[in-house]
């Protein structure tokens, strides 16, 4: 379909959204809410919680996401897990290429705008015993940013990735796999749009590596224990085009991005699951059990520069420095075990019951999450299927939580017993100072106000509880219907609200008080036929409401420029109603046609005034319905010369040239105000595959 690659995937299914900055939101939870894992290992971002890898499409033999993961062994995150299972190497030799041919602006000539090469080799090195599977992929994008002028309107994405798995099959009762990636990629402008030019924007620069080995024994009374060992690394620079203030004007910011950061985090993982022989006993038991051992350490380095908010006439609002540089070094160490039993009680009901426990050196809390699901077929003819579950879930810690200072804190969040006035360390995240200015740009107001970065404890790992109903109908040989309804509530979200002392001081305070509410309604078509293939017709209703002073909006790495007091309401990734439907056709001739319609509710945005304070309830107002029809056009013919087959076609998006804009002007101090722009027409890439 539409997706090249383990990324491009996710936001096929219905209930993943993907937003404007490419973050994906699995059931309505925050992009580092969810887990990623590949073959069990976990490939987050131990800063940010976000997936932090990406293969080949030709290295993965499937994905599974999970978005109501009740099984014990899932753990580490109160939003959707995703594993992705790779692909073995075959018995015989063979080679694979895709997308080799790049795609230019002009069709036949101008700046490059596409080129994503991906070449796969696979083989036995031991016939029987020992295979191999090496796939590289280079991608280059251009985004264009239409409401820009050229030359200066677009930005560019480069990234190599390699991917290379050996198994071994030691004999009949063990199967070692080994696997080893690489995943460098570098950005150029990133969050060019309307109001920011190339040159506010930010580079970025991404290296990362994965080495597993996993190991499968199964034993003589068919039970078996899986055993991983996995090492991560994963580094990122954040930097500005220069070095000059930030300046944030309402009708388009100039001067340089303000936060360099450079980071680097390793991880160790040992991960070990036992699966039990089927035990009889009031119906049949399979039990599964395991534990988990995690490592990981992060150092990093920020350099921030200033921020002048501007009013339209250009007289200065307010300025914030930063303290700094400061350094940071910061070690996590996390356990998990659980235990789990499927149990089938008869042909109609199978309950799958468990208990999670984690424990982290951060939180310093145990962890208990108890979960149970139910698959009911409440028929003989096995053409309805309801299943149902209820549990708590635990998020993992992030280390950016750490990049606060833990303090001793009253009730009203202020500093006692010896505050530390005008002390900020040189290990911890830069500090804000914050001078406000009166209507002539000159006078001032408040400040300078030096703002200390706080934690106030216990700092608790976020829970969350969700209980789902779904029913399954199979109305048809091909056809098959779905409905579900899932409702979450999580507390104890690290959230970041600012005081004011009296001193004319301040202080940001990192605290687990933060809430947030998921509710969805879902229905699903799922249509497969030889000649029509698979079809996934799809709607849902849902709604997501929290607190929105999130940590992740402040410690990430590309952090907010002001900070504003908590508010609970709409999150910026609400989307209340979404229709999506993709499928494949095959037509006469070889050709296939492979087409995708998505129509969805916008994303909300707020309004600001010209020192950016949000005017009203935030996110109240919303960009319009986004509407994109896309369609994949193959021809398979054999290359008469090789006598190998191939593919040939074109890949045309937003075919009715819908106004999808993905920039506005929220600043109430400009002449536009409440204005949409930056919004892509149609756009052709071209498709060639070829198997050897």
């Amino acid at each position: 379909m539409r997706a090249d690659n383990y990324l491009g995937g996710l936001p096929l299914t219905p209930s993943v959204i993907r937003d404007p900055s490419g973050a994906d939101h699995i059931k309505g939870t925050r992009s580092g809410e969810n887990s990623y894992t590949v073959n069990g290992a976990d490939v987050t971002d131990p800063v940010s919680g976000k997936l932090a890898f990406d293969i080949p499409l030709e290295a993965a033999a499937s994905v599974h996401v999970e978005d109501n993961p009740y099984s014990a062994e899932l753990g580490k995150a109160t939003g959707g897990a995703s594993n992705l299972q790779t692909k073995s190497g075959g018995d015989k030799f063979k080679f694979g290429a895709a997308r080799v041919f790049p795609v230019f602006h002009n069709i036949i000539g101008g700046k490059l705008d596409s080129f994503r090469p991906r070449l796969t080799f696979e083989g036995p090195v031991i016939r029987k015993r020992l295979n191999f599977l090496q796939s590289f992929e280079y991608r280059f994008s251009r985004i264009y940013v239409p409401s820009l002028a050229a030359p200066r309107d677009n930005s560019t994405s480069e990234a190599f990735n390699s991917f290379t798995q050996f198994d071994l099959t030691v004999n009949a009762g063990n199967r070692l796999k080994v696997v080893g990636a690489l995943f460098p990629e570098k950005k150029r402008y990133v969050g060019l749009n309307t109001f920011n030019p190339q040159e506010t924007t930010a580079n970025t620069k991404q290296r990362g590596t994965l080495f597993s080995v996993s190991e499968q024994s199964i034993f003589h009374d068919q039970s078996f224990l899986s055993s991983l060992l996995a090492y991560k690394t994963f580094g990122f620079k954040v930097f500005g085009q220069g070095s000059r203030p930030l300046i944030l004007i309402p009708d388009g910011n100039q001067g340089s991005y303000f936060a360099d950061t450079r980071r680097s985090a390793k991880r160790w993982q040992w991960q070990e699951q036992y699966f039990a022989r089927t035990v009889t006993l009031f119906g049949q038991h399979s039990f599964k059990f395991g534990g988990e051992l995690d490592y990981t350490n992060l150092s990093g380095q920020f350099n921030f520069r200033s921020i002048e908010i501007q009013r339209t006439d250009q007289t200065l609002s307010q300025r914030i420095d930063f303290i700094g540089p400061t350094n940071i070094d910061r070690s996590l160490t996390e356990l998990g075990s659980f235990i789990q039993d499927r149990w089938e009680i008869n042909q109609t009901l199978t309950l799958d019951g468990g208990v999670r426990l984690d424990r982290n050196s951060i939180s310093h809390q145990n962890d208990i999450s108890p979960r149970v699901s139910m698959l009911y077929r409440p028929f003989t003819n096995d053409r309805t299927i309801v299943r149902g579950g209820i549990g708590l879930f635990y998020d993992r810690t992030a280390l950016s939580t750490r990049y606060f200072d833990p303090e001793n804190l009253n009730d009203d969040d202020e500093p006692v017993d010896n505050p530390r006035l005008g002390f900020n360390s040189p290990a911890n995240f830069p500090a804000r100072v914050v001078t406000t200015y009166a209507g002539d740009g000159q006078t001032i107001l408040d400040g300078p106000r030096e703002f200390l970065n706080i934690i106030r404890n216990p700092l608790r790992d976020a829970r969350s509880l969700r209980w789902s109903l779904q029913i399954d109908r199979r109305l048809a040989k091909h056809l098959t219907l779905r409905t579900g309804y899932v409702h979450r509530f999580t507390k104890n979200e690290p959230i970041i609200t600012p005081k004011l002392s009296t001193n004319g001081g301040g202080s940001l305070v990192l605290k687990s008080r933060g809430v947030s509410r998921y509710n969805e309604f879902q229905l699903l078509a799922l249509y497969d036929d030889r000649r029509f293939h698979n079809w996934n017709i799809s709607y849902v209703w849902s709604k997501a409401q929290g607190s929105l002073n999130t940590a992740d909006n402040f410690l990430g790495d590309f952090p907010a420029f002001v900070v504003r007091a908590n508010q609970y309401g709409t999150l910026p990734f609400d989307i209340p109603h979404r229709f999506l439907t993709y499928g494949e056709v095959e037509a006469p001739h070889g050709f296939t046609v492979m087409p995708a319609l998505e129509i969805r509710s916008g994303f909300p945005f707020s309004f600001v005034n010209d020192r950016l304070d949000f005017v009203g309830v935030r996110n109240r107002a919303r960009f319009p319905t986004f509407l994109s029809l896309d369609a994949t056009v193959l021809k398979s013919f054999t290359l008469p010369f090789l006598d190998k087959k191939a593919r040939a076609g074109v890949i045309v998006f937003n075919l009715t040239n819908h106004f999808n804009p993905r920039d506005v002007q929220n600043n109430l101090g400009s002449s536009h105000s409440g204005q949409f722009f930056n919004s892509l027409g149609p756009s052709v890439r071209g498709k060639f595959e070829i198997d050897f």
